[in-house]
């Protein structure tokens, strides 16, 4: 079984075991995986080694396909013109969407693995221009993907697994208003209307300290009479507001 990862890290596994590769055969598997589809050898070239000539830059691909094939057979696929990853090769930011569009359901419970998934930033350790936006664009969907879960266990009366995955989502982005009160919400759910309390306090500090704001009436409508849960109906609509 052959799998790709490129959240948290980068590594190319053959049944579990970790393939060294050379620096140029890893971005270009990178950059295969990030686009999810059969990319043109002269556009691959010229967006991996910008800095070469057009000659250079298609012999440095040619070099890592060559790389790969002899090192991991059966992980890309090519011809004259195009290269792509094999689609039977498992590859963990696919898991990412697969949960993006469960989360879109009613949800089983959040597993930790899923949670470990969501959490991780795409190729954190690299630095190439070409991976700043995809890296944003997957790091909306994995807080969405966070709050929805969260929300769904919510609903399906689960706040311990519910509040695991919204401090995942908050974790993220601290500043996320949207995850805090989720957050907030959990600990009401569980009847610790102290742990809100001081989860709010928490947020409220940063947020001020940060950008020199205040946290909306949505978010305080959550909370009342010095920590006292509010009324069911009230606490829906500051969530989902």
């Amino acid at each position: 079984m052959l799998r790709v990862e490129v959240l948290h890290q980068f590594r190319v596994l053959i049944d579990g075991r970790p393939v060294a590769l050379p620096i140029a055969s890893e971005h270009l598997v990178a950059r295969l995986v990030v686009e999810d589809r059969a990319c043109s050898r002269k556009v691959l070239a010229a967006a991996l080694w910008p800095g070469r000539t057009d000659r250079d830059a298609g012999t440095v691909l040619r070099r890592a396909l060559w790389r790969l094939n002899r090192d991991v057979p059966g992980l890309l696929e090519s011809d004259s013109r195009q290269i792509a990853v094999v689609t039977s090769v498992e590859l963990d930011i696919k898991e990412i969407h697969r949960l993006a569009d469960a989360a879109s359901q009613a949800s089983p419970l959040v597993s930790p693995r899923a949670i470990r998934l969501l959490e991780g930033d795409l190729l954190p350790q690299w630095s190439e221009p070409w991976i700043d936006a995809p890296r944003e664009s997957l790091r909306q969907v994995r807080l969405h993907t966070l709050e929805a879960l969260a929300r769904n266990d919510l609903d399906a009366g689960r706040p311990g697994s519910a509040l695991v995955a919204a401090l995942a989502a908050a974790g993220l982005d601290p500043l996320r208003e949207s995850a805090q009160r989720i957050v907030i919400a959990a600990h009401l759910a569980e009847g610790n209307a102290s742990e809100a309390l001081r989860h709010y306090a928490q947020f409220k500090d940063l947020l001020w300290t940060e950008l020199r704001l205040r946290p909306s009436a949505r978010l305080e409508a959550m909370l009342a009479d010095g920590g006292h849960v509010v009324s069911l109906s009230a606490r829906r609509s500051a969530l989902n507001a």
